[in-house]
């Protein structure tokens, strides 16, 4: 009560200085050409690019470039694969996770098609993987397994 009286409105010792303060008034979107797509802005080198992700309760992303173009994907690395490729003009893009477990990898060709997901038992896996596919070399899982050494079979026990 003797914080009310003093116009503390409850914060004791801490003063007035913390009472909620109106938030400030946002600035007026800017608006591009009326022949631009939204999110570009500028023109030729100069253009800024807005290109947004939605992630879905359901685990899949959407991703909207710039020039409105809307793309489904399963998961992450397919989403980072697809964008930076698109963002370079149509080079190709490998992308790497490890999960605790396994290193998972996707990646995408310049001309677009997606190559993945692969899983990997080790980093070293991975990085063979990724050079095959950098230097277009075979596909898939028969890349994987290529860089593999061969096992001894296994003799009786666990």
């Amino acid at each position: 009560m003797a914080d009310e009286a003093r116009g503390l409105k409850g914060f004791g010792k801490m003063g007035s200085k913390y009472e909620s303060k109106p938030a400030p008034k946002e600035a007026a979107p800017k608006e591009g050409k009326k022949d631009e797509p939204a999110g570009v802005e500028g023109e030729g080198d100069s253009q800024i690019q807005t290109h947004t992700v939605e992630r879905h309760p359901d685990g899949h992303l959407v991703s909207k470039l710039h020039d409105g173009t809307e793309t489904e994907h399963p998961d992450h690395m397919h989403m980072l694969a697809h964008l930076g490729h698109h963002m370079t003009g149509g080079d190709k893009h490998h992308i790497a996770h490890h999960d605790g477990m396994e290193v998972h990898s996707h990646g995408i060709h310049e001309d677009g098609q997606h190559d993945g997901p692969h899983s990997h038992g080790s980093g070293m896996e991975a990085g063979q993987h990724m050079g095959q596919f950098m230097d277009g070399q075979g596909g898939g899982e028969q890349m994987a397994q290529e860089g593999e050494p061969e096992q001894e079979p296994a003799y009786g026990g666990m």
